[in-house]
């Protein structure tokens, strides 16, 4: 199927692909941050005289994050750096700190679970199966979302960028959860919204689905046969 547009019972989708472990990616999975990175970014560009204008963030400059949804920030800054002409140089790890606290500061007492999210994952405890947080995202992100949501105890394994090697769509984020998951890769289903990450999942052998916050169903289904618009098309 290309989009569920109605509901599929989570049960059923767990046992038809064999689930005895989930990966969840962090941004647009478990949490809606995208305004809030987007905010972020855009707050960076304009400490840095990345563009002129009273835009923060061109059509161009936004189009070319967008498209880097999903990977880290040592690929995504000098992008950024090099569509302006310059390059980050030295400053590189602390332009990255720079951007996720303030991402942090424009999300706290802001951000919100992903919809259904919360009740799949209560369904998951209940079957026991396992759960990690794979994402490239920094572990002062993850310790954020963790404490925003009050999911502490949630998650067997939390996988950020300094636990793994090559970043999406390399698999090395995933391998390193299903690992510590205890589960092979085709046993694990890896939840994704990012092509950077569906890339990911497919390369490291996981059954992947697709979460259509950051992207239209249409643009995922090359990835995979399984696309949800969010969490609540998994009924619970």
């Amino acid at each position: 199927m290309s989009e569920l547009e109605s509901q599929i019972q989570a049960l059923d989708f767990l046992r038809n692909t064999d689930c005895r472990a989930v990966v969840f990616d962090m941004d647009g999975v478990l949490a809606d941050t995208e305004e809030f990175h987007l905010e972020a970014w855009g707050r960076l560009v304009e400490a840095h005289g990345l563009e002129d204008g009273e835009q923060r963030l061109s059509e161009e400059m936004l189009e070319l994050i967008r498209s880097t949804f999903g990977q880290a920030n040592d690929t995504i800054i000098p992008l950024l750096w090099e569509k302006a002409g310059r390059s980050p140089g030295d400053a590189l790890a602390a332009l990255s700190l720079e951007k996720e606290q303030c991402y942090r500061n424009c999300a706290r007492g802001r951000v919100r679970p992903m919809p259904g999210i919360e009740d799949f994952l209560g369904l998951l405890k209940k079957e026991n199966i396992p759960a990690a947080i794979g994402t490239s995202g920094p572990e002062e992100n993850v310790s954020f979302i963790l404490d925003e949501f009050n999911w502490r105890n949630v998650f067997h394994s939390l996988v950020h960028r300094s636990r793994f090697k090559k970043g999406k769509p390399a698999p090395d984020c995933f391998l390193v959860a299903a690992e510590e998951l205890g589960q092979p890769p085709d046993k694990t289903i890896v939840f994704e919204d990012s092509v950077h990450g569906l890339m990911a999942a497919n390369s490291g052998g996981f059954t992947a689905a697709a979460i259509a916050s950051t992207h239209e169903p249409a643009e995922l289904t090359q990835y995979t046969g399984w696309v949800f618009r969010d969490f609540r098309s998994l009924s619970c």
